[in-house]
């Protein structure tokens, strides 16, 4: 297994409030990307196996974790180049062996330990990791309908022009967290999708891979004590209060 971290981000939405990467808040006694690390070692990767793509204040990113790749690209693009430099580093620079799998996670993640290792211990090569949502017209980010044995039947990215269908109203759906673990044959695929498209954010190609690959859903475990990502104020307070 090998894991890229994206953390190349500008924070824009939490300007003014933070003058760090958002990677690099403080959780606990430590911060989040040495939590993700700690997290990944814990399920058996080694540190070298965790690639953290950066940007924005590189420099204090990399003191905390030197297997690093610079996204020069980071405040003109979305995540979608940090993934393409990433792939192409791991599967044509690395060499990645045929069987390895690739876990890709959005750097300002907050989430138990124990989160990673049971992602790890799945038997499914590909999965998007979900919590499930209620069907609303207004629905963001990305939607998965899942069928009775796990697997996404089919991923929607909504938009305020086409929002998701009432027909999916009764149908249960899930909403992307942004943990992803995808086989070589699938990271592949993504690469050279994003050959092309790597200027806005990764998962806007997912749809069409799903469609022609199995992916499975991994539900949020509902005994994790926490899992969410840092966007907003609200957001900071909840980190805050996780001692």
């Amino acid at each position: 297994m090998r894991a890229i971290i994206l953390a190349a981000g500008v924070n824009s939405r939490l300007n003014g409030y933070i003058d760090v990467p958002k990677c690099l808040l403080p959780l606990g006694e430590s911060t989040i990307l040495e939590n993700q690390i700690s997290s990944l070692m814990k399920a058996g990767l080694k540190k070298e196996d965790i690639t953290v793509v950066v940007g924005h204040k590189h420099e204090m990113i990399q003191k905390v974790h030197e297997h690093t790749l610079f996204n020069p690209k980071f405040a003109e693009f979305n995540n979608g180049y940090s993934v393409y430099l990433a792939l192409q580093y791991l599967l044509h620079d690395k060499g990645l062996d045929n069987n390895e799998k690739i876990l890709v996670l959005d750097g300002d993640l907050v989430y138990d330990d124990f989160l990673i290792k049971r992602i790890n211990t799945s038997d499914k090569e590909n999965i998007l990791v979900n919590r499930p949502i209620k069907y609303s017209n207004g629905l963001k980010d990305e939607v998965s309908i899942v069928d009775e044995k796990g697997k996404v039947h089919e991923l929607i990215i909504p938009s305020k022009e086409k929002p998701v269908s009432q027909k999916y109203s009764d149908k249960p759906l899930y909403s992307y967290v942004g943990i992803m673990k995808i086989s070589k044959d699938v990271a592949l695929q993504l690469y050279e999708k994003l050959k092309t498209s790597h200027q806005g954010w990764y998962t806007i190609p997912l749809p069409e891979l799903v469609n022609v690959n199995d992916f499975h859903s991994f539900e949020v475990p509902k005994d994790l004590k926490y899992c969410f990502d840092v966007d907003t104020k609200e957001d900071l307070d909840k980190l805050s209060d996780i001692g």
